[in-house]
């Protein structure tokens, strides 16, 4: 994280305090379009395109390697428009520009990341006149340049931003410089773009032909890009560590040296002993974790029973299925409903939750069921018993004053009484199984409740007053 938060990638370089970093040849190259800055490096792949250019044994060797560079850079110009579009910064330390054969059939260039267009020209020198005093301290290591800038814009140069915007509005590009030589050609540029309102083709051929005349009224100004500025390599200071002055300066990261390999071997009094008591502490932490994982299983399958309290739809039906596997019962499933079965007793129960009162309708599909289930199963209807298992007000806390509520409509409770239909909240359900858990009351004697009952039923005895 770079200053105020701002997230910062390196792009040709690694071992950076603070930041992310990549290299050319990775073959999963970070999305460079989520960072704030960016700081591109091509010297780590430059020798690899000059051995190519002259060498075709070499160049027919890694052609694998040469066409994941070419692939990244254009991966990086693309994310890089992003970056652009967004505001973000680019800090590029440069080389002169040249071309490559990366097989019979292609070429790439040293600046083939750049979604603006950049050439050089090659000219030694060591006079140099620094305009921006941001880019002072970096100049102060460039002690002689062998190449100047030059920029030479047309439309179709800009073609990757212009169609990021889908040619839709016109691309101004913009220049500043950062320092040149005694005769005025740039040694340091910062390029950015203008984004102007194009209503016609005619505004936009007048764009192309006369852009001063045409940018003249501010109106048609959209906004304003990010900022690539394009510096010229250092000679008193490596290409590393021109990248570390750069976070210093512009992103406010201390940079530190990496500890070489190796460097651990090395101990300072009483640190070996802070190591090895740092070691038995992790080994007791993994021990205390394996316990506590034991212990957060055996709670999840403890609290998996609050559901009854709360659920609706499948999750209510499957956490009623497991409880009355937990008292001792078998189910089976049925088309909408399940079948609970247990010391030769039959019962199809149908399981209802609802925010608020269960109603008429919730058990007339429960009565059809069963007749259907007895004729199947050639049995008499007093041999299937109906259970309808309702979470009504489900989502009202407290629970005490839920049940004061009529949990059942009343038309349920007569239909209930015909139909041999047992009515039992969840709320009861959840009750029960607790009290069954903590010995207060057998199970034979909840399952006898729920087969003998009839309308709204009751698996436990009402607390005494």
């Amino acid at each position: 994280m770079g200053e105020l938060g701002k997230r910062v990638v390196v792009i040709g370089s690694e071992g950076h305090y603070g930041v992310d970093s990549t290299l050319w040849t990775t073959e999963d190259m970070p999305n460079i379009a989520d960072y704030d800055t960016a700081i591109i490096d091509t010297s780590s792949f430059e020798p690899l395109l000059e051995q190519a250019r002259i060498d075709n044994t070499f160049r027919e060797a890694n052609e694998e390697l040469l066409r994941r560079i070419s692939t990244n850079l254009d991966f990086v110009k693309d994310r890089l428009v992003h970056l652009l579009h967004s505001e973000g910064v680019i800090y590029a330390i440069c080389s002169r520009k040249y071309w490559s054969s990366i097989s019979n059939y292609s070429s790439v260039h040293n600046y083939q990341w750049s979604p603006l267009p950049i050439e050089t020209v090659d000219e030694h020198g060591v006079t140099k006149i620094v305009l921006d005093g941001v880019f002072e301290h970096y100049f102060k290591f460039v002690n002689e340049w062998s190449f100047y800038f030059n920029t030479h814009y047309n439309y179709s140069s800009l073609k990757a931003i212009a169609d990021f915007y889908q040619n839709k509005h016109f691309v101004y590009p913009r220049m500043v410089v950062l320092a040149e030589n005694r005769y005025r050609k740039p040694l340091g540029l910062s390029l950015f773009y203008e984004l102007h309102e194009v209503t016609d083709k005619r505004d936009l051929k007048i764009a192309i032909e006369s852009p001063s005349e045409f940018f003249r009224d501010e109106s048609m100004l959209l906004s304003t890009s990010g900022i690539l500025h394009f510096l010229p390599p250092t000679t008193s200071i490596d290409r590393k560590e021109a990248i570390n002055l750069l976070i210093e300066d512009f992103l406010g990261i201390p940079q530190k040296t990496p500890p070489p390999h190796g460097i651990d071997g090395v101990l300072v009094p009483g640190e070996g002993s802070l190591k090895r008591e740092f070691k038995e502490n992790l080994a007791k932490i993994e021990e205390l974790r394996a316990i506590d994982s034991g212990i957060q299983a055996r709670m999840d399958e403890k609290t998996q029973y609050k559901q009854l309290l709360y659920e609706t739809g499948t999750p209510l039906e499957e956490i009623c299925k497991l409880t009355f596997i937990a008292l001792g019962c078998k189910v089976n499933d049925s088309v909408e409903d399940f079948i609970l079965s247990t010391c030769g007793k039959e019962a199809i129960v149908e399981v209802k939750g609802r925010e608020g009162t269960i109603l008429r309708g919730d058990g007339s599909q429960l009565a059809q069921n069963r007749r259907n289930y007895a004729i199947q199963n050639d049995k008499d209807m007093g041999e299937v018993k109906a259970i309808l298992l309702g979470n009504p007000f489900r989502l009202e806390l407290p629970i005490e004053e839920r049940v004061k509520k009529d949990s059942f409509a009343p038309h349920l409770v007569r239909d209930a009484k015909v139909e041999n239909m047992a009515l039992v909240s969840t709320v009861e359900l959840f009750n029960a199984y607790c009290a069954f858990i903590l010995g207060k009351v057998s199970r034979d004697d909840i399952i006898n409740r729920l087969f003998s009952g009839v309308g709204i039923t009751r698996l436990l005895d009402p607390p005494k007053a």
